[in-house]
């Protein structure tokens, strides 16, 4: 552990600023986590949205950037499960895999198509989808999305009161 020195006869620890930043991710968690029970929404897919707001970048601009992502891979989750659903009398236990090979695709054509390349976030709205194992309907991709937007909203807090503070400061 780091030490400051006080006066030459004692000495205190020093704030690292990991140690800061630790601290700030263990109370967005703990944001995360409350507002999510509070709305009646899953913790962990809270979470898993806070997870994706840091996934590529750590501005608000790269934050808002993964959710759009994470909420498309909700999206391409929604869609290969159905699809599991629906191939599943002809492939049987090779219906999953087969989708799950579909939504891979998906994420590479955005790529090539759209030319937005955030595999971490697709893949971690794909993951959600295909873990929570919800029916596939509107409602699902809606509370799915409000859950992880949740977790953004939560972990974009402090960037949005920086940048808040910034403008007054101008």
């Amino acid at each position: 552990m780091s030490q400051a020195m006080i006066s030459e006869h004692t000495t205190a620890p020093a704030v690292s600023p990991r140690s800061l930043l630790k601290l700030r991710s263990a109370f967005e968690i703990a944001g995360a986590v409350t507002f999510s029970l509070l709305a009646g929404l899953p913790v962990w897919i809270a979470l898993a949205g806070w997870v994706s707001y840091y996934s590529r970048g750590s501005s608000l601009r790269d934050g808002a950037y993964n959710l759009a992502c994470l909420v498309t891979g909700l999206g391409i989750g929604i869609v290969s499960q159905a699809a599991a659903v629906k191939w599943h009398p002809d492939l049987g236990m090779l219906a999953m895999p087969a989708a799950l090979v579909f939504a891979a695709a998906s994420v590479w054509l955005m790529n090539v198509v759209t030319g937005v390349n955030n595999f971490r976030s697709y893949l971690i709205g794909i993951a959600v989808v295909i873990v929570a194992g919800m029916d596939t309907s509107l409602d699902s991709y809606l509370m799915l999305t409000a859950a992880v937007t949740l977790g953004a909203f939560v972990a974009a807090l402090p960037d949005l009161i920086r940048q808040k503070r910034e403008s007054e400061v101008e």
